[in-house]
């Protein structure tokens, strides 16, 4: 094996899959509630190098090497998002820290739970509240179903309709917000690892969360990204143009 040519190979491997990541954050730009991705590189764990074969040093280790680049981490950042005015009764905004309890229903009744940041909801036929992607949102008591009227939902989340009380929205905090799964764009599952704490934020009814993603900052990564994987790109070109001369040329005389 040519080293360079597996070290150059790993680099624009690593560069392709950092521009996946990079050009879904950039496809989020507007997104509501939507959390930017950003992955983190190491370095292939460092093997022994032995030289072999040598009558004058026999099998002697010549120190360590190692041999590329690969992806040690996808995570996700949960900074706050702008929020805006929508003068929309079916929109939400958490303020701080925290997140909607959503979910598809089993055939017993029981939850799949996920959770959200996206408080876009509205209305399923049978007058449920729901999200955009047709989860169900989930309150104290099970299933949201609003009669009509006029909804208040209070900063707690609390749901009132002519002034009277309707539910309240499973809201949840968590003690490590890196051990949540992302689940498509906006939703968000728990993993062994994930701690519910209590809520600690705010809900803000007739407001949205923007996605915090830096569209500005993200183009100038994928520039940079692109130039990466070009200058990986003629490393490995070098080598193959070296190697051919090896080959036809060198081999020959």
């Amino acid at each position: 094996m040519v080293r360079g040519l597996y070290t150059a190979y790993t680099g624009m491997e690593a560069q392709q899959h950092r521009m996946d990541v990079v050009s879904n954050n950039l496809a989020n730009a507007n997104t509501v509630g939507y959390k930017q991705d950003n992955v983190v590189f190491k370095s292939f764990d460092e093997v022994l190098a032995i030289k072999i074969n040598d009558p004058q040093m026999s099998n002697k280790n010549i120190g360590s090497m190692t041999l590329g680049v690969q992806i040690d981490n996808i995570y996700t950042n949960f900074e706050q998002g702008g929020i805006s005015l929508t003068e929309n009764p079916y929109t939400m905004a958490i303020e701080g820290k925290g997140m909607f309890t959503v979910g598809s229903m089993n055939e017993d009744g029981t939850f799949n739970e996920m959770f959200t940041r996206d408080g876009s909801i509205a209305l399923d036929q049978n007058r449920n509240l729901v999200t955009k992607g047709g989860l169900y949102v989930i309150g104290e008591q099970g299933l949201i179903t609003v009669p009509h009227g006029e909804i208040l939902i209070t900063q707690d989340g609390t749901i009132y309709v002519n002034d009277q009380l309707v539910d309240k929205i499973s809201l949840t905090g968590f003690e490590n917000y890196d051990a949540l799964k992302k689940i498509g764009d906006n939703n968000y599952d728990m993993t062994d690892r994930t701690v519910k704490t209590a809520f600690e934020g705010v809900v803000r009814q007739g407001y949205e969360e923007a996605s915090n993603v830096n569209a500005v900052k993200e183009m100038i990564e994928m520039i940079n990204l692109q130039r990466t994987y070009e200058a990986n790109q003629k490393v490995l070109t070098t080598y193959d143009q070296t190697l051919d001369k090896v080959v036809n040329n060198v081999g020959r005389v």
